[in-house]
Order: structure tokens, then C-alpha cells, then sequence
């Protein structure tokens, strides 16, 4: 069954809720192997979870064993599946995320607890620890539109938008915006969608959505006709946006990242400078126009003053700091991209990868690997977790970096494994596959200090016209 996006984090929370009871908390292997599933099916890879990419992953069989001759992964499947029944008769009867993996395969079936048969009984009051939890993760929502509500009334100079019915969603779908990877954009555009339904006239809306779709479209898990129809409706969105509301700052934005997604680079600068000029002290104006235009048309130093001055208005935001830790790196100023990498990471997994860096330019290379293994076996999945086969690479473990070059899905994972290993044919050929994803985010991956051997061949240059970047050291 699939995960809808409003209710991945549920997923999650459940998920930690196994693995942190005494069945799997003492079972380091169980645990991996669980996480590994689920994180799978939640990312949309279950054509990857087979039984020869598992013994790989999850139980650190070399690339090309045989599992006809190796059961592990059937063998582990099967106390998995026992483990998985223990819990939900004992300690787990509460747990709110059934996940349960059927025999013959290996992707997961998770059901959450409104969707059993058990929901249609009569409702009770939920056990403490359940009111505990759901006391929280209310709080937690509360807290989190309270802040972005008083960002957008502080900072939007016509606070008369929040009198529309749709506003309160608006806000939800910005919080959401704020989630790293596809989920969060996908999550975001669905609640724009929703606000629109409730107020047809409500131009933050439309301009949200554009912009999601700009975003979006720069993922490489969509077919071509699936990035086609989310460029159309993110073009037809942003022109609506404008023909609402013409003087509005989100209505600018996302028509500057529509056109960067195109590459029409001086309207797009026009757009952003335009957002920016309505509403000067809105960060977000300040972030996209970095990240999707200053960045990857490899004017570094701009960026970095776009962040700084949306670091001022919003110092918390880890999507400014993670954009700032990408330019200060790019432009060689590394102890100051630490700092700002620190920052960035919501869990000790995202950090791991400044902490493998620094460990890695003090000379300590093997240090830097367990870092980053203590945090992604297992997990290759993710977003980021190539960064262990980087440090793979640069610690002289070839091996073990191809091994991680062959288990993670996509050729934006893959790109920056090969370049670390020094391979220019497979690292062109990966950033080939990645020109699908448009210029705005072809062009943020080239502008990282790993892709610098490749200045010099011609079919870089190639490929960056091609996409509608400017050739290396060409004005754009």
C-alpha cells in the first residue's frame, strides 16, 4: 500500500517506535535490515528492494554474490517477520503504523491505525504515552505555523491576505516547504492545490504552487511527460499569481523560478530582484534567488551576500544555512561552510557529513568513514547518503565506494561518488543523465569543488550549453 506524503512522518515516528523496543533495540542487524525496507518503500524505490540489492546494502555482501548460494537476506526476512509478529502482540499493540512484510518479497505493506479494521470500533480515550506523543507532535505543528505565520504577517506588507479561508493551509504548505528533498515539495504543492480549492482567488496560493513546481520538476524520479505536465501547471499557476495580484512578492518569485527552470536567466533575475524590491526583508525571496539563479550560474560571492541577508531576517533557518554551507564551499571558504553545514542539519545524520569533511581536511580519513558508516549503512536510500561512498573514495577505499556507487538508485547519487573516485567517463556520463533535471539544478551540482577536475573537458561545456548553463568562465 503507498504512503501518502501527509502521512510519511507518521511512518517515521512509528517506525522509531519499533526499532527503539527490546526486540530491535538489541538486534543491531534486525533494526537495519527494517529501516532499510522502510525507508525504501516511503522513498518510491520498491522495484529496488530485491534480494541481491539487500545482501548488498544491508548485509555487506560484495556486488555480484550470488543469493542462490548466500539465503541471508531469506533467512534474516523470516526472522524478521517473527520479530515483527512478537512486537505487535506485546509492546507494539498500541503503536499507531502497522508494518508488516508478506512472504515472497521484500517490500513492506505499512497501515496506519485509521485504516484497520480495529478503527471502526468504538473510539477510547488514547493510553498516556499515545496522549503524550500526540500532545507533542500537535505542539510541535502548532509551534512550527505559529513561526512561519509570523514571518509572512511580519514581513508581507499587506497583511490582509490572512483574512482569506485558504490562508492557515497556505502556511501549512510553506512549513512543509521547508522539509529537505522531494517529499516535502510534493507535501507543499499538495496543501497550495488545497488552499486554492478553498479560495480560487487567493494568489499566495497559485505562486506557492508554481514554485513547487519549479522544484519539483528538478527531481530525477519523474518520466519525461510527468516533468512536462508539472512545468506546464507551474508556468499556468505563476501567470495566474501575477494576473491576481501583480504587486505581490510570491507571485514574483515564482515567476523567476519558472523561468530559471528554463533557463531564461535575465527575466529570471529580473523576477527575483522584483520580489526582493516588494518585499525586502522576506528571506525566501533572498534564498531562491540564490539557489536557483546566482548559484548555478556559478556567481558565487553574490549568493553568499543573498544568504547573509536572509541569515539576518531569519537566523534560524536551516534551508538558508544549508544553501550558505553549499556557496562557502564552493567558493573555498570551508571552516565558515562547517559552520554553517552545522547549523543546517536537523539530526546528527544530516551533520555527520560536515563532521566526515573536516575529519577528511585534517588528514583523518578513516575517522571521517566511521562517521559517516555509523550513520548511513543501511540507509542508502536517503537523500545523502552518498556521501559515504565520497568518503569511501577519499579515504582510498575503492572498493567499498563502488560498492556504494552500485546500491544507491540515481544518477544524482552517483555522479558525486565517481567524481570522488576521479573518473571523468562515468562522472560525465552520470551528469548526463541528470540534464533531464534542468539548469537550475545541474548547474548548484557543478559549482561543488569535487567537479573541478573536469574544467578542462570539452564535454563539460558541452553538456552545460546543452542544458542552458553558460560555458565554464563565459558570461552569462
Amino acid at each position: 500500500m503507498l504512503v501518502a506524503p501527509s502521512e510519511v512522518e507518521v511512518v517515521r515516528k512509528g517506525l522509531e517506535d519499533i526499532l527503539k523496543s527490546p526486540g530491535f533495540a538489541r538486534n543491531e542487524r534486525l533494526s537495519r535490515f527494517l529501516r532499510f525496507l522502510v525507508e525504501g518503500h516511503l522513498e518510491g524505490q520498491d522495484g529496488e528492494l530485491k534480494e541481491s540489492v539487500i545482501g548488498v546494502e544491508v548485509f555487506w555482501r560484495k556486488p555480484g554474490y550470488d543469493p542462490k548460494l548466500d539465503p541471508i537476506v531469506r533467512t534474516e526476512a523470516r526472522r524478521l517477520r517473527a520479530r515483527l509478529s512478537e512486537y505487535y502482540k506485546g509492546v507494539g499493540a498500541e503503536n499507531a503504523v502497522v508494518i508488516d512484510l508478506p512472504k515472497g518479497g521484500y517490500v513492506p505493506v505499512v497501515t496506519l491505525a485509521a485504516e484497520t479494521p480495529e478503527a471502526a470500533a468504538p473510539v477510547q480515550e488514547p493510553s498516556r504515552p499515545l496522549r503524550k506523543r500526540l500532545w507533542a507532535a500537535a505542539l510541535f505543528a502548532a509551534a512550527a505555523l505559529a513561526v512561519v505565520g509570523w514571518v509572512r504577517l511580519r514581513l508581507n506588507p499587506r497583511p490582509q491576505l490572512a483574512d482569506s479561508p485558504a490562508y492557515q493551509v497556505y502556511l501549512r504548505a510553506r512549513t512543509s516547504e521547508m522539509r529537505r528533498a522531494v517529499l516535502g515539495v510534493a507535501v507543499a504543492a499538495d496543501l497550495f492545490e488545497q488552499a486554492i480549492a478553498k479560495d480560487p482567488s487567493f494568489a499566495p496560493a497559485y505562486a506557492g504552487l508554481a514554485s513547487m513546481e519549479a522544484a519539483q520538476s528538478a527531481f530525477d524520479r519523474f518520466t519525461p511527460p510527468e516533468r512536462a505536465a508539472m512545468i506546464a501547471k507551474g508556468w499556468t499557476a505563476a501567470a495566474k499569481a501575477i494576473q491576481l495580484d501583480s504587486r505581490l512578492a510570491d507571485a514574483h518569485d515564482a515567476l523567476g523560478m519558472m523561468q530559471a527552470r528554463q533557463a531564461q536567466w535575465r527575466q529570471a533575475e529580473h523576477s527575483f530582484r522584483r520580489a526582493i524590491e516588494l518585499s525586502p526583508r522576506d528571506p525566501l525571496w533572498r534564498n531562491h534567488f540564490a539557489e536557483f539563479l546566482l548559484m548555478p550560474l556559478g556567481r558565487i560571492e553574490e549568493a553568499i551576500e543573498q544568504l547573509r541577508s536572509a541569515e539576518e531576517f531569519d537566523p534560524g533557518s536551516r534551508d538558508t544555512q544549508y544553501a550558505l554551507s553549499l556557496a562557502l564551499r564552493a567558493a573555498g571558504r570551508f571552516d565558515e561552510a562547517d559552520g554553517a553545514c552545522q547549523r543546517s542539519g536537523e539530526n546528527d545524520r544530516h551533520k555527520s557529513q560536515c563532521w566526515a569533511e573536516m575529519l577528511l581536511r585534517q588528514g583523518k580519513p578513516e575517522e571521517a568513514v566511521r562517521t559517516m558508516e555509523r550513520f548511513w549503512n543501511g540507509n542508502l536510500f536517503q537523500v545523502g547518503a552518498e556521501e559515504l561512498g565520497v568518503a569511501y573514495a577519499r579515504a582510498g577505499r575503492r572498493e567499498d565506494a563502488e560498492r556504494i556507487a552500485a546500491t544507491v538508485p540515481r544518477p544524482s547519487n552517483k555522479a558525486p561518488i565517481f567524481a570522488a573516485l576521479g573518473d571523468r567517463d562515468r562522472t560525465l556520463g552520470a551528469l548526463e543523465q541528470m540534464v533531464q533535471m534542468g539548469p537550475t539544478r545541474l548547474g548548484r551540482e557543478l559549482m561543488a569543488p569535487e567537479y573541478r577536475f573536469l574544467q578542462s573537458d570539452p564535454r563539460l561545456n558541452a553538456l552545460r550549453r546543452r542544458t542552458g548553463l553558460p560555458a565554464n568562465g563565459s558570461p552569462e
